[in-house]
């Protein structure tokens, strides 16, 4: 029994003195959490997937999608989610188009306006409709403005129509996003005045006081030495 008893105290010993933490204070320590990821380790790895994107509709292209959609879906960080849309912006698939449309839903303003900046970035004259919805229903102006914007970067007819729209608001800064985004898609020269460019949206030929004020906007132009 005394022998028993010996080598069992022999061997909690050698078993004590090959760790670094005694064994009671080892009892208390809770295991570290390697899983937990922050917001900011999320978006890096979303950020990742830019250099994968090839610009060309392949089934590769679409499962990285299909990850960033799931990913989009539970993910309650909104800057999470702005760093997804920017980068979905970089696909050319279905599913990508469709995930930059729902997230002008979306509860954040500023998920809403990368969401914006993202479908005028890529051009594609199927979301002219979306992005003149946005114009009429989205409450918050930035996001409204960013829309106009957007639509100054889509080389469509319907997007003349949209940005009339805006050029008929009340409020100064969609009016000037509106004639902004007019001589970018429309490459003319007619000055700044709103109802000028109202007209050419509208298809309608501007009225001789118009191409005055365009006239002398244009010899004011070419005055200034800068």
């Amino acid at each position: 029994m005394i022998l028993r008893l010996s080598l069992l105290f022999a061997s909690l010993a050698l078993f004590v003195g090959c760790q670094t933490t005694p064994w009671p204070l080892r009892l208390l320590q809770r295991p570290e959490r390697t899983t937990y990821r922050t917001a900011e380790m999320r978006m890096d790895a979303v950020r990742e997937f830019r250099a994968k994107s090839t610009g060309v509709d392949t089934p590769e292209q679409r499962e990285i999608v299909n990850q960033l959609a799931r990913q989009i879906q539970v993910e309650p960080d909104p800057l999470v989610r702005e760093a997804i849309v920017d980068t979905i912006a970089e696909f050319r698939t279905p599913l990508a188009a469709q995930v930059l449309e729902a997230g002008l839903s979306d509860e954040d303003l500023h998920v809403r306006r990368h969401c914006c900046q993202a479908l005028g970035k890529r051009g594609d004259p199927a979301a002219v409709p979306v992005l003149a919805r946005a114009i009429n229903a989205e409450q918050d102006l930035q996001v409204r403005v960013a829309a106009v914007e957007a639509l100054g970067r889509i080389n469509s007819p319907d997007a003349y129509t949209a940005l009339a729209v805006a050029m008929e608001d009340r409020n100064p800064a969609m009016q000037y996003a509106g004639v902004e985004s007019m001589k970018q898609i429309s490459g003319k020269d007619l000055g700044n005045d709103v109802s000028t460019w109202l007209q050419y949206a509208r298809g309608e030929t501007p009225t001789r006081k118009a191409e005055e004020e365009i006239s002398i906007a244009r010899r004011i132009r070419g005055l200034t030495p800068f």
